[in-house]
């Protein structure tokens, strides 16, 4: 599994279980119904199959940026709150997220293959 899948599965696991309990509204129902039309499956079952497993190659750079926003947001939020972006390491999601960017700069300076666009840049 790719970082960025793991992390888009977790957090749409948190907002539909946040819906759920009436904590917040961030997960649509739309997002739900598209989500679970493509078999997503919202509570950790276990090892899932490959011959089980939906695809949604349309979605993928939807959803890559629908959690790279949601990141980019935490970041700003943490900024906010602290003045500056030198996440702890304690902060284990948003801290992994931040090195995650380092090392697709690095990758993109470096001429190679990098999700880091000028947008994201």
């Amino acid at each position: 599994i790719r970082p960025e899948l793991g992390e888009f599965v977790r957090t749409h696991r948190i907002l539909y279980g946040q819906k759920k309990k009436g904590i917040n509204d961030l997960l649509s129902d739309e997002q739900i119904d598209r989500l679970e039309k493509v078999g997503f499956c919202w509570e950790v079952k276990g090892a899932v199959k490959q011959e089980d497993r939906n695809c949604n190659s349309d979605g993928d750079n939807e959803a890559r940026d629908y959690i790279w926003n949601i990141k980019l947001g935490e970041l700003c939020e943490f900024q906010s709150l602290h003045g500056h972006t030198d996440v702890p390491s304690e902060n284990r999601n948003l801290f992994q997220w931040i090195s995650e960017q380092r090392f697709e700069y690095c990758r993109k300076e470096l001429g190679e293959y990098s999700t880091m666009s000028e947008e994201r840049e």
